[in-house]
């Protein structure tokens, strides 16, 4: 028989609910107002919570724009792990960008709002920034893993990292100038080819 998945009880459907409603309360003000003029005060009032329950939930105003920040790097960390007898990185690296380039694919109008909001706000800004190295941090960390502990290794993969993310900055930069229409993925894939095999000298020689 196949196993079955367990149910979230009625306490974890509470909390999620009551989740949710903080967010849908938050963005809504975020949209009227902007996220800078928008006060913690003001949003647990709307949202019927004292201050003391927000932080249950959430670890400060900007992690509103983020919620899923630790559990999405998690992933991004346990896909590497499961990935880490690849023989070529790149090969481990277009897989992710088949996964996240597709949730991203299928979430544009979500992400478009988002960065909406992260445009208009130097806190989310560096926040955005955080976010970005922590997964450098960790793609260099699974690259080390598979090279060896000498100092030569540790700085191919740093700074190969460093150049993994530079390229999905960019990518990604670039999906949302578009204003999303083009597939992310494919983007993503281009990039990748781009610079595994070295970036030509001139743009007509991609």
């Amino acid at each position: 028989m196949p196993q079955q998945i367990p149910q979230p009880g009625l306490r974890e459907r509470k909390k999620a609910a009551a989740r949710a409603n903080v967010l849908a309360v938050a963005h809504r003000l975020f949209h009227e107002q902007g996220f800078d003029a928008t006060t913690l005060e003001q949003i647990c009032s709307e949202a019927l919570i004292s201050k003391r329950t927000f932080f249950r939930y959430f670890r400060d105003k900007e992690s509103l724009i983020f919620p899923n920040r630790d559990e999405r790097l998690a992933g991004f960390i346990a896909f590497l792990e499961q990935h880490q007898d690849v023989d070529n990185p790149f090969d481990s690296l277009r897989e992710a960008t088949r996964f996240f380039g597709g949730q991203y694919n299928e979430n544009k109008r979500r992400y478009l709002v988002q960065q909406s909001l992260i445009g208009s706000s130097s806190e989310l800004r560096n926040r955005e920034r955080e976010i970005d190295e922590d997964w450098q941090e960790a793609l260099a960390s699974a690259l080390a893993a598979r090279a060896g502990t000498s100092l030569a290794s540790d700085l191919w993969a740093r700074v190969l990292a460093g150049a993994i993310m530079g390229v999905v900055r960019s990518t990604v930069t670039f999906w949302f100038e578009g204003n999303c229409q083009e597939d992310l993925c494919e983007l993503g894939l281009d990039a990748l080819d781009y610079l595994e095999r070295g970036f030509p000298t001139r743009a007509a020689d991609c």
